[in-house]
């Protein structure tokens, strides 16, 4: 998790001067020891966010690779992607476009897998509240030689999607996983971090890609592992 002055530096692809200048006038959380300065990963993050810092992919990775096995959301979000303004007017358009734009292996057919969504939704609602679906929550989708993959789309005109809090759906989730055991590991973990403040904030601004992704990180890395394993 502990990160250096110089691996800081290269990440967000700064000069030295101003690395300085997010340390002694920015309130950048360091610790200094042997007249060297070392940063928590996750902290660096947050505080990024909070100053409106440039997320750069170098940024991003550097947090992944301090975490490596930890976080599953953030990198199947990677995976997936984020889209603005997903055209739709109904459940079943939304569904269509969504797959349309979601990057898939060239054995997956698409055009079955629409159906099979499609055919799912018909059992029930998707929506979780909040303006938020999440399809399908009750009956997970395996598809075998899929990495995990979580797709986020803004929709360009919320849509009535019959929520149990009446609400109109504006943002919604696509999980995809090799497995029923892997979607509902990302399951348990998105509903978690859909729980973070920080989280809600970066998705009802409808932030960038990276600060959203920070945004995961940086909840994810609130989750105890012994907790969660049940230890």
């Amino acid at each position: 998790m502990q990160v250096t002055f110089r691996e800081i530096k290269k990440a967000f692809d700064i000069e030295e001067k101003t690395l300085y200048h997010w340390l002694n006038a920015c309130g950048m959380p360091a610790v200094k020891a042997n007249d060297q300065y070392y940063f928590h990963s996750v902290e660096v993050l947050e505080w990024a966010l909070k100053h409106h810092i440039p997320l750069t992919p170098g940024a991003l990775q550097l947090c992944e690779k301090k975490r490596h096995g930890q976080d599953i959301v953030t990198p199947a979000l990677s995976q997936g992607g984020v889209y603005y303004n997903t055209p739709g007017k109904s459940p079943n358009e939304i569904l269509g476009t969504v797959l349309e734009l979601l990057p898939l292996p060239s054995h997956i057919q698409r055009d079955f897998l629409k159906e099979l969504l499609l055919s799912r939704e018909q059992l029930g609602t998707t929506a979780v509240g909040g303006g938020i679906a999440i399809p399908h929550v009750k009956h997970p989708v395996a598809l075998a030689g899929v990495s995990p993959k979580i797709g986020l789309f803004f929709l360009a005109t919320p849509v009535n999607f019959s929520a149990p809090d009446k609400q109109n759906v504006h943002t919604v989730f696509v999980i995809l996983s090799a497995s029923v055991k892997g979607h509902l590991a990302l399951l348990s973990r998105l509903a978690f971090c859909l729980q973070d403040k920080a989280v809600i904030s970066v998705l009802a601004s409808r932030a960038k890609k990276e600060d959203i992704i920070a945004a995961f990180q940086i909840a994810e890395s609130k989750i105890d592992p012994l907790t969660e394993s049940g230890e």
